[in-house]
């Protein structure tokens, strides 16, 4: 057996965290990308910047790029739980704006 080759156990545990990437990055990042979408849209109409029109448009485009940067972000950081409870936490302080300015638009 070569020094550089896995084990069948660090093969699977691999495989499994590759997955999990994979999860984050698309379920996490999509709901992630939603809440702070949702809540810019509504941010700026609270705030009286523009109406709610434009408001969705902005928010919407600037989605695009923070989902990707997310997705990237995801692969970038070397640990998974680490990604995992970045994303548990920013999903619960955006739901938590989310819900306070919806209150008030």
């Amino acid at each position: 057996m070569k020094s550089g080759a896995m084990t069948a156990v660090q093969t699977r545990r691999y495989r499994w965290c590759v997955l999990l990437r994979v999860v984050l990055a698309g379920a996490g990042g999509y709901a992630i990308t939603a809440l702070a979408c949702a809540a810019m849209a509504h941010g700026l109409v609270a705030l009286g910047v523009m109406d709610r029109a434009q408001a969705v448009l902005l928010a919407t485009l600037l989605s695009f790029v923070f989902y990707t940067a997310l997705a990237l972000w995801v692969f970038h950081v070397r640990s998974v739980w680490r990604v995992a409870v970045v994303q548990a936490a920013s999903a619960a302080l955006l739901g938590a704006v989310w819900l306070a300015l919806k209150g008030w638009t």
